[in-house]
């Protein structure tokens, strides 16, 4: 199956040319090869968490309904895990290059159904209950039981992914109060500071930006060294500054993560912004492991600068419409 992954602005695209907005003319064919791909089974679109994040910050109850519509029917709910786990998963993988263990590297399976699969199982919902029918559901036959969990199931998973800020609202949550974005910006920041400060440049800039992501999963690396015996502090004694950043690129989403961040860091004149931090976390995952990736053109550009496309066999576009060239392309193979 060929796993193609959307960017929010990618998704909006084909809304426009599924509700017949002027500006989604030249997507309707990406639209049509999209969605007969999805009915043969042979292409998946799949949402992470980050499509929920994007999509229920949309004011506008129209405009929304119109995103998510086109998204439940090219996702068919496929989704994909967080990167903590994968992340996991990519450093047991990474230590047993190295060391010969863990014997069994944690498992991540990366594409599941639904929010549940996105959250491991940490959101849960009640199964439905027929002990309310006079004769406790004994008379419906066992399909149709199960028939109606899945119905009920599916209608919780489409009313989050249809949640906008006034549901949000009336559970307490404020979208514009997060200020993981903002602190995200200011790290990068401080971090451009110290480039320029040093006088920074090429490995340099490298360098910087890999220690500053080690010391960012670090809880993530000393869990991982507990398992297989040894401390943090002990990996680090042994292993050289070359080795060390050649360990952080060996880790698959943190290499695209670290050349989307050095890209923005050698390029001075494009400020950090609140939007690069969702972009920042989701597309690492998508481009590793999806195989089709639509983004907005910086990002392409900087991922193809970093070979991404070439070191995971990931083709990376940025126009909605190039896929109808793609897609027809993987018809024929």
């Amino acid at each position: 199956m060929l796993r193609v992954y959307l960017d929010q602005n990618k998704w909006i695209d084909l809304a426009r040319a599924a509700s017949g907005h002027p500006a989604g003319g030249r997507f309707s064919d990406a639209l049509a090869l999209a969605r007969a791909g999805v009915a043969s089974g042979t292409v998946s679109f799949p949402l992470d968490m980050y499509r929920y994040w994007e999509t229920s910050k949309r004011g506008n109850d129209r405009s929304r309904n119109e995103v998510v519509d086109v998204m439940r029917e090219l996702s068919q709910q496929h989704t994909m895990a967080l990167p903590f786990g994968i992340l996991d998963h990519e450093i047991d993988q990474a230590l047993r290059s190295r060391f010969g263990r863990p014997a069994a590297p944690r498992q991540q399976q990366v594409f599941g159904i639904g929010m549940r699969h996105i959250t491991e199982g940490r959101m849960s919902w009640p199964t439905f209950d027929l002990r309310a029918l006079p004769d406790g559901g004994a008379s419906l036959p066992n399909g149709v039981w199960t028939e109606l969990g899945r119905v009920v199931a599916e209608s919780i998973e489409e009313d989050l992914l249809r949640a906008g800020p006034a549901t949000f609202r009336s559970v307490g949550f404020e979208h514009t109060a997060s200020d993981h974005a903002q602190r995200f910006v200011d790290f990068e920041n401080t971090v451009a500071r110290t480039i320029v400060q040093n006088g920074l440049r090429g490995d340099g800039i490298e360098l910087i930006i890999r220690a500053t992501d080690l010391t960012d999963i670090r809880p993530a690396v000393v869990e991982a060294l507990e398992r297989i015996g040894l401390t943090y502090e002990q990996f680090v004694r042994i292993s050289s500054i070359p080795e060390l950043m050649v360990f952080m690129d060996d880790l698959p989403t943190r290499y695209v993560t670290n050349v989307m961040r050095s890209a923005k860091h050698r390029q001075k004149q494009q400020k950090w912004e609140p939007n690069d931090f969702i972009d920042i976390l989701a597309l690492p995952v998508a481009a590793v492991y999806c195989d089709i990736v639509v983004t907005e053109k910086q990002w392409a550009h900087r991922l193809r600068q970093g070979k991404v496309n070439q070191r995971y066999s990931t083709v990376l576009l940025n126009d909605t419409a190039d896929l109808v060239q793609v897609l027809v392309n993987a018809s024929m193979t």
